[in-house]
């Protein structure tokens, strides 16, 4: 007779490659373990399938060692018994970019593919809340339902719902236990059972028959203790196997999905468990209504979804950041955006070279003919992906994993710069400049890569011939007499004549290495290297190409007043002014921001806050007895730099004093004091809509978190905030949380910008790799950045630490400088009629610039937008890269707006025809193309990926 449930135990493991350990660490452990499951598997046909979850990089560091067992793998992974997720690394999706998001799971399943393949199921172990457009990036790789557990809980969400996307995509979207989220099997079933202790019990009891084993040398002594002998026996009296069975049903049961009975064996860096086909027939046998299976999360996922029809399913919208409400191991963990800054700038930096520059230019040039650089491009692919794990990202492994991600980050920018240097000199050889320009010209040829057109003021680095030989020169009397460099003095005009404003910052002679196959490759070429702002104009997604044009002495025996006031953006009274907005700084170094275009006015802005924290890299926590130290009553030193019409500058020194560090207890902050000097630098260009920062401070002090606070005065109840092809709107007031194990998370997850607004008017802040932002729920809504947070607990064998570990364990608490850049964009309207996303990756891509002379090499003119998309206020461009099987240029791009568009796409490459792909670059039709152009409806929140075919 059939039973009345069906209980599924789902067994494998989540592999941390760097958490406690460092990869190569983890290395040789990792091989145990697939060694153990392949042995296993081998040995107890009955053992139907393990999980081998951490993504693709897993079979990648175990064949590295072993590669003599790769069909083996692949004989197991295409016969069912070893499963993998959809993923490269499992990543922190908040921290990370979109594109980046999807190139993970691109790169997971292709490499999977090689062995067998993924599981269907959007399976990830971890990740600290879940991103709001999950369902359609799920979609776009064939996956139909997700499971995971952090960001959702009992009392919100049922077990199985429907989980909508802002574009409408639904998946099936399973969450698991709150208690022991993927460990309900291990802790309540496998640990009394086999390991002989009760349920969920985190201690070792110490055990002389195991043989344990521990280094004890000042050298190892941090490693863990080493059990050299254990007995796998599990206990089979009927009394242990019910009181087990019924433990399990106990807890079970409430997240039961018809007749399914979800046990998960998910422990971290856990092994297969030879005996669990045994163990599982001998509580089969005292089980009188719930038959004990051995199963697959698709297996499981086919099973619930079959019983369950989508209509009698709850639906949810939206991103999912719930806390936890009782004790457990589902925390949403909200604090790890802010744990070690400085790894999430480094990040932004290479994802920012790669993403929109080095691909897109790289892109530009193939359109042009030239060959793809794929190889360099797939290896600071590869670099990067590996820092997005969670634990590494997140910065909650130990110190040495995290020293060894520079190096990552370090090879995936450095590649990105070369990749964009080379193909900005394959396109230039492809210009005709000598019709637009004259023979004594040297062209500057700039490159814009967003999908807008951008007037901006950029500094430019001119590197000119000396004249070499007279060294006379002018006369500061009489402007007569020859001149010191072969170029004195020059004008910068467009391809039509017009003179261009610009303004020099500094001259200076050098000299400069430079490249030849023919010579010597020490030659140097002596220059006058000049500094140059330039106010200019960059199509979209296209070059500008003016030059510099050398011209003789322009005297003014008469000088004639100039009709109007000098526009100088810098003042020494303090002040930095131009078109739109006004800044007044004050004597501690905050400064007030008036808003031209809506009268808006804002004061005290820029104060900074520091205060205690003895959290750990995942969650936030203050001392017992804590104190906040407030920049609001320092002197600064205020320096203007730099005033002229273009641009203007100012240095503010001042410095904080904080307590050194929490009591070792974490109940007070020491009374000791450390001095951390901050230096922040205010630029305003000519024309521009933001205030751009610079700080740049030295930290000497542990347990703290510092903050910079900008009072908005806009009367809101929501933040909107960039996220993963969406901008998120969330509450800002406070909410009521009782004794909830997780309370309410004033501090919240950003990608490049945060924004308050009502409507009418809004702030925004706009940041370089900053993720964390908090905004008071009081009368001036402050926006308050995260610019550092240190932690205590740290993840050695002994994670409570002795004084001298924490001597030796200092990375956690970001010793040493850090720069952080952001920009304030005070607006009209709300984020996405005042353009708020435009100004943020205007602020984060910098524009690249090649300086030459006029030549009639190629065909191409002077200046030109490669690609236009339109309308250009409403579509984002996440990529532009080639394909993965080399047939031409992806475009992908997302539509911002809540509208449904009419889309344009329009190339003035040669292009054969274009297709519309999933996000897995599989075709889902061709699109008509006519002279270059395509056009498509484009639904609101929808992400499009073009295809635009060269062969």
């Amino acid at each position: 007779m059939s039973k009345k449930y069906k209980m599924h135990v789902i067994s494998g493991t989540h592999w941390d490659r760097e958490w406690r350990h460092t990869p190569e660490q983890s290395k040789p452990r990792l091989v145990e373990l697939v060694d153990g499951m392949i042995k296993t598997l081998d040995t107890a046909p009955d053992y139907k399938t393990f999980c081998l979850d951490g993504g693709s990089v897993v079979l990648e560091d175990y064949l590295s060692v072993k590669p003599e067992n790769r069909d083996k793998l692949t004989e197991l992974i295409k016969a069912g018994r070893v499963s993998l997720a959809n993923w490269y690394t499992l990543p922190e999706m908040f921290t990370v970019a979109a594109e980046s998001i999807i190139r993970n799971i691109k790169l997971g399943q292709d490499m999977a593919a090689e062995f067998g393949g993924t599981m269907s199921s959007g399976y990830t172990a971890t990740g600290y809340g879940q991103t709001s457009q999950l369902p359609q990036i799920y979609q776009g790789f064939d996956i139909t339902n997700a499971i995971f557990y952090r960001g959702t809980n009992k009392y919100l969400l049922d077990p199985l719902f429907l989980w909508e996307g802002a574009d409408g995509s639904k998946l099936h979207m399973l969450r698991t236990h709150d208690e022991v989220t993927r460990t309900n099997w291990y802790f309540y079933v496998h640990q009394p059972l086999a390991v002989g202790k009760s349920p969920i019990d985190p201690l070792y009891h110490y055990n002389r028959e195991e043989l344990p084993i521990h280094m004890c040398d000042s050298q190892l002594y941090t490693r863990a203790f080493k059990l050299t002998k254990e007995f796998y026996d599990f206990k089979n009296d009927e009394e242990s196997l019910k009181t087990a069975l019924n433990t399990i049903l106990e807890q079970a049961k409430p997240y039961m999905v018809g007749s399914h009975i979800l046990a998960l064996n998910m422990e971290d860096n856990d092994v297969p468990y030879a005996q669990l086909p045994e163990m599982i027939d001998a509580l089969n046998k005292v089980s009188p209504d719930v038959e004990i299976v051995q199963s697959s999360m698709d297996e499981y996922m086919d099973a619930i979804t079959s019983e369950k029809k989508e209509s009698e399913l709850r639906l949810h919208h939206g991103e999912l950041r719930y806390p936890a409400v009782e004790f457990g191991f589902n925390c949403l963990l909200a604090a790890m955006h802010s744990s070690r800054m400085k790894l999430k700038i480094l990040n932004e930096e290479s994802e920012t070279c790669l993403l929109h520059q080095a691909e897109p230019i790289a892109s530009f040039s193939t359109l042009l003919g030239d060959e793809y650089p794929r190889a360099f491009l797939d290896r600071a692919w590869k670099r990067l992906l590996l820092n997005h794990a969670h634990d590494s990202i997140c910065g909650a492994a130990v110190d040495q994993a995290h020293r060894d991600m520079l190096y990552n980050f370090s090879t995936a920018k450095l590649v990105s710069e070369e990749v964009t240097a080379r193909s900005i000199e394959k396109i230039y050889k492809k210009l005709n400049l000598a019709d637009d320009f004259k023979d004594g010209d040297h062209t500057i040829t700039l490159f814009n890569t967003l999908p807008f057109g951008r007037k901006l003021v950029t500094e430019l680095v001119i590197d000119l011939p000396e004249k070499g030989g007279t060294g006379n020169a002018i006369d500061p009397c009489i402007g007569l007499g020859e001149g010191k460099y072969e170029i004195e003095y020059f004008d910068i005009v467009d391809s039509d004549g017009n003179e261009l404003d610009y303004e020099i910052l500094s001259t200076e002679e050098i000299k400069i290495h430079v490249e030849t196959d023919l010579d010597t490759a020490g030659i140097t070429l002596p220059t006058v290297r000049r500094r140059i702002l330039l106010d200019t104009e960059i199509p979209a997604m296209g070059y500008k190409t003016v030059a510099l044009r050398p011209r003789g002495p322009k005297f003014m025996p008469h000088p004639a007043e100039l009709g109007h006031d000098r526009a100088l953006i810098a003042r020494d009274s303090g002040v930095l002014e131009n078109e739109n907005l006004k800044v007044k700084i004050n004597s501690n170094g905050t400064f007030s921001l008036l808003h031209k275009p809506t009268g808006h006015l804002m004061e005290n802005m820029h104060y900074f806050t520091d205060t205690g924290e003895t959290g750990s890299a995942h969650m936030s926590k203050q001392p017992q007895r804590n104190t906040t130290q407030t920049s609001l009553g320092a002197v600064a030193n205020i320096t203007m730099l730099e005033s002229n019409q273009l641009r203007g500058a100012y240095r503010i020194d001042l410095n904080l004093t904080v307590p050194a560090a929490a009591t070792l207890d974490e109940k007070d902050r020491l009374r000791e004091v450390k001095t951390i000097p901050v230096t922040t630098w205010l630029t305003l260009e000519k024309g521009s809509k933001m205030l751009k920062m610079k700080t740049r401070l030295t930290n000497e002090a542990r347990d703290h978190k510092l903050k910079v606070n900008f009072p908005s005065y806009v009367k809101s109840d929501y933040s909107w905030a960039e996220s993963a092809f969406a901008v998120d709107k969330r509450p800002i007031q406070w909410t009521e949380s009782g004794d909830n194990f997780e309370g309410f998370f004033p501090y919240q997850p950003m990608q490049n910008f945060v924004d308050i607004s009502d409507d009418k008017l809004g702030l925004a802040v706009l940041n370089k790799g900053l993720r964390e932002y908090e905004i008071s729920d009081d009368t001036d809504r402050t926006i308050a950045i995260t610019l550092l947070r240190t932690q205590r607990a740290y993840m050695t064998a002994n994670s409570v630490m002795t004084p001298e570990e924490f001597d030796q364990h200092t990375g956690q608490h970001s010793i040493g400088t850090l720069e952080c850049h952001y920009a304030l964009c005070p607006h009209t309207n709300d984020w996405c009629k005042g353009g708020v996303l435009q100004a943020a990756y205007d602020h984060k891509v910098a524009v690249n610039a090649i300086q030459g002379v006029p030549h009639s090499e190629g065909s191409l003119p002077s200046s030109s937008s490669l690609l236009t998309i339109l309308p250009a206020d409403k579509l984002m461009v996440s990529a532009m890269k080639q394909a993965d099987d080399g047939s031409g240029i992806i475009v992908r791009l997302w539509n911002i707006s809540d509208e449904n568009l009419d889309a344009t796409v329009k190339t003035s490459a040669e292009i054969k025809s274009v297709e519309m792909l999933k996000l897995n670059e599989t075709c889902l039709g061709e699109l008509a193309l006519e002279n270059g152009t395509v056009k498509f409806d484009c639904g609101p929140h929808k992400i499009v990926t073009l295809l635009l075919k060269t062969k």
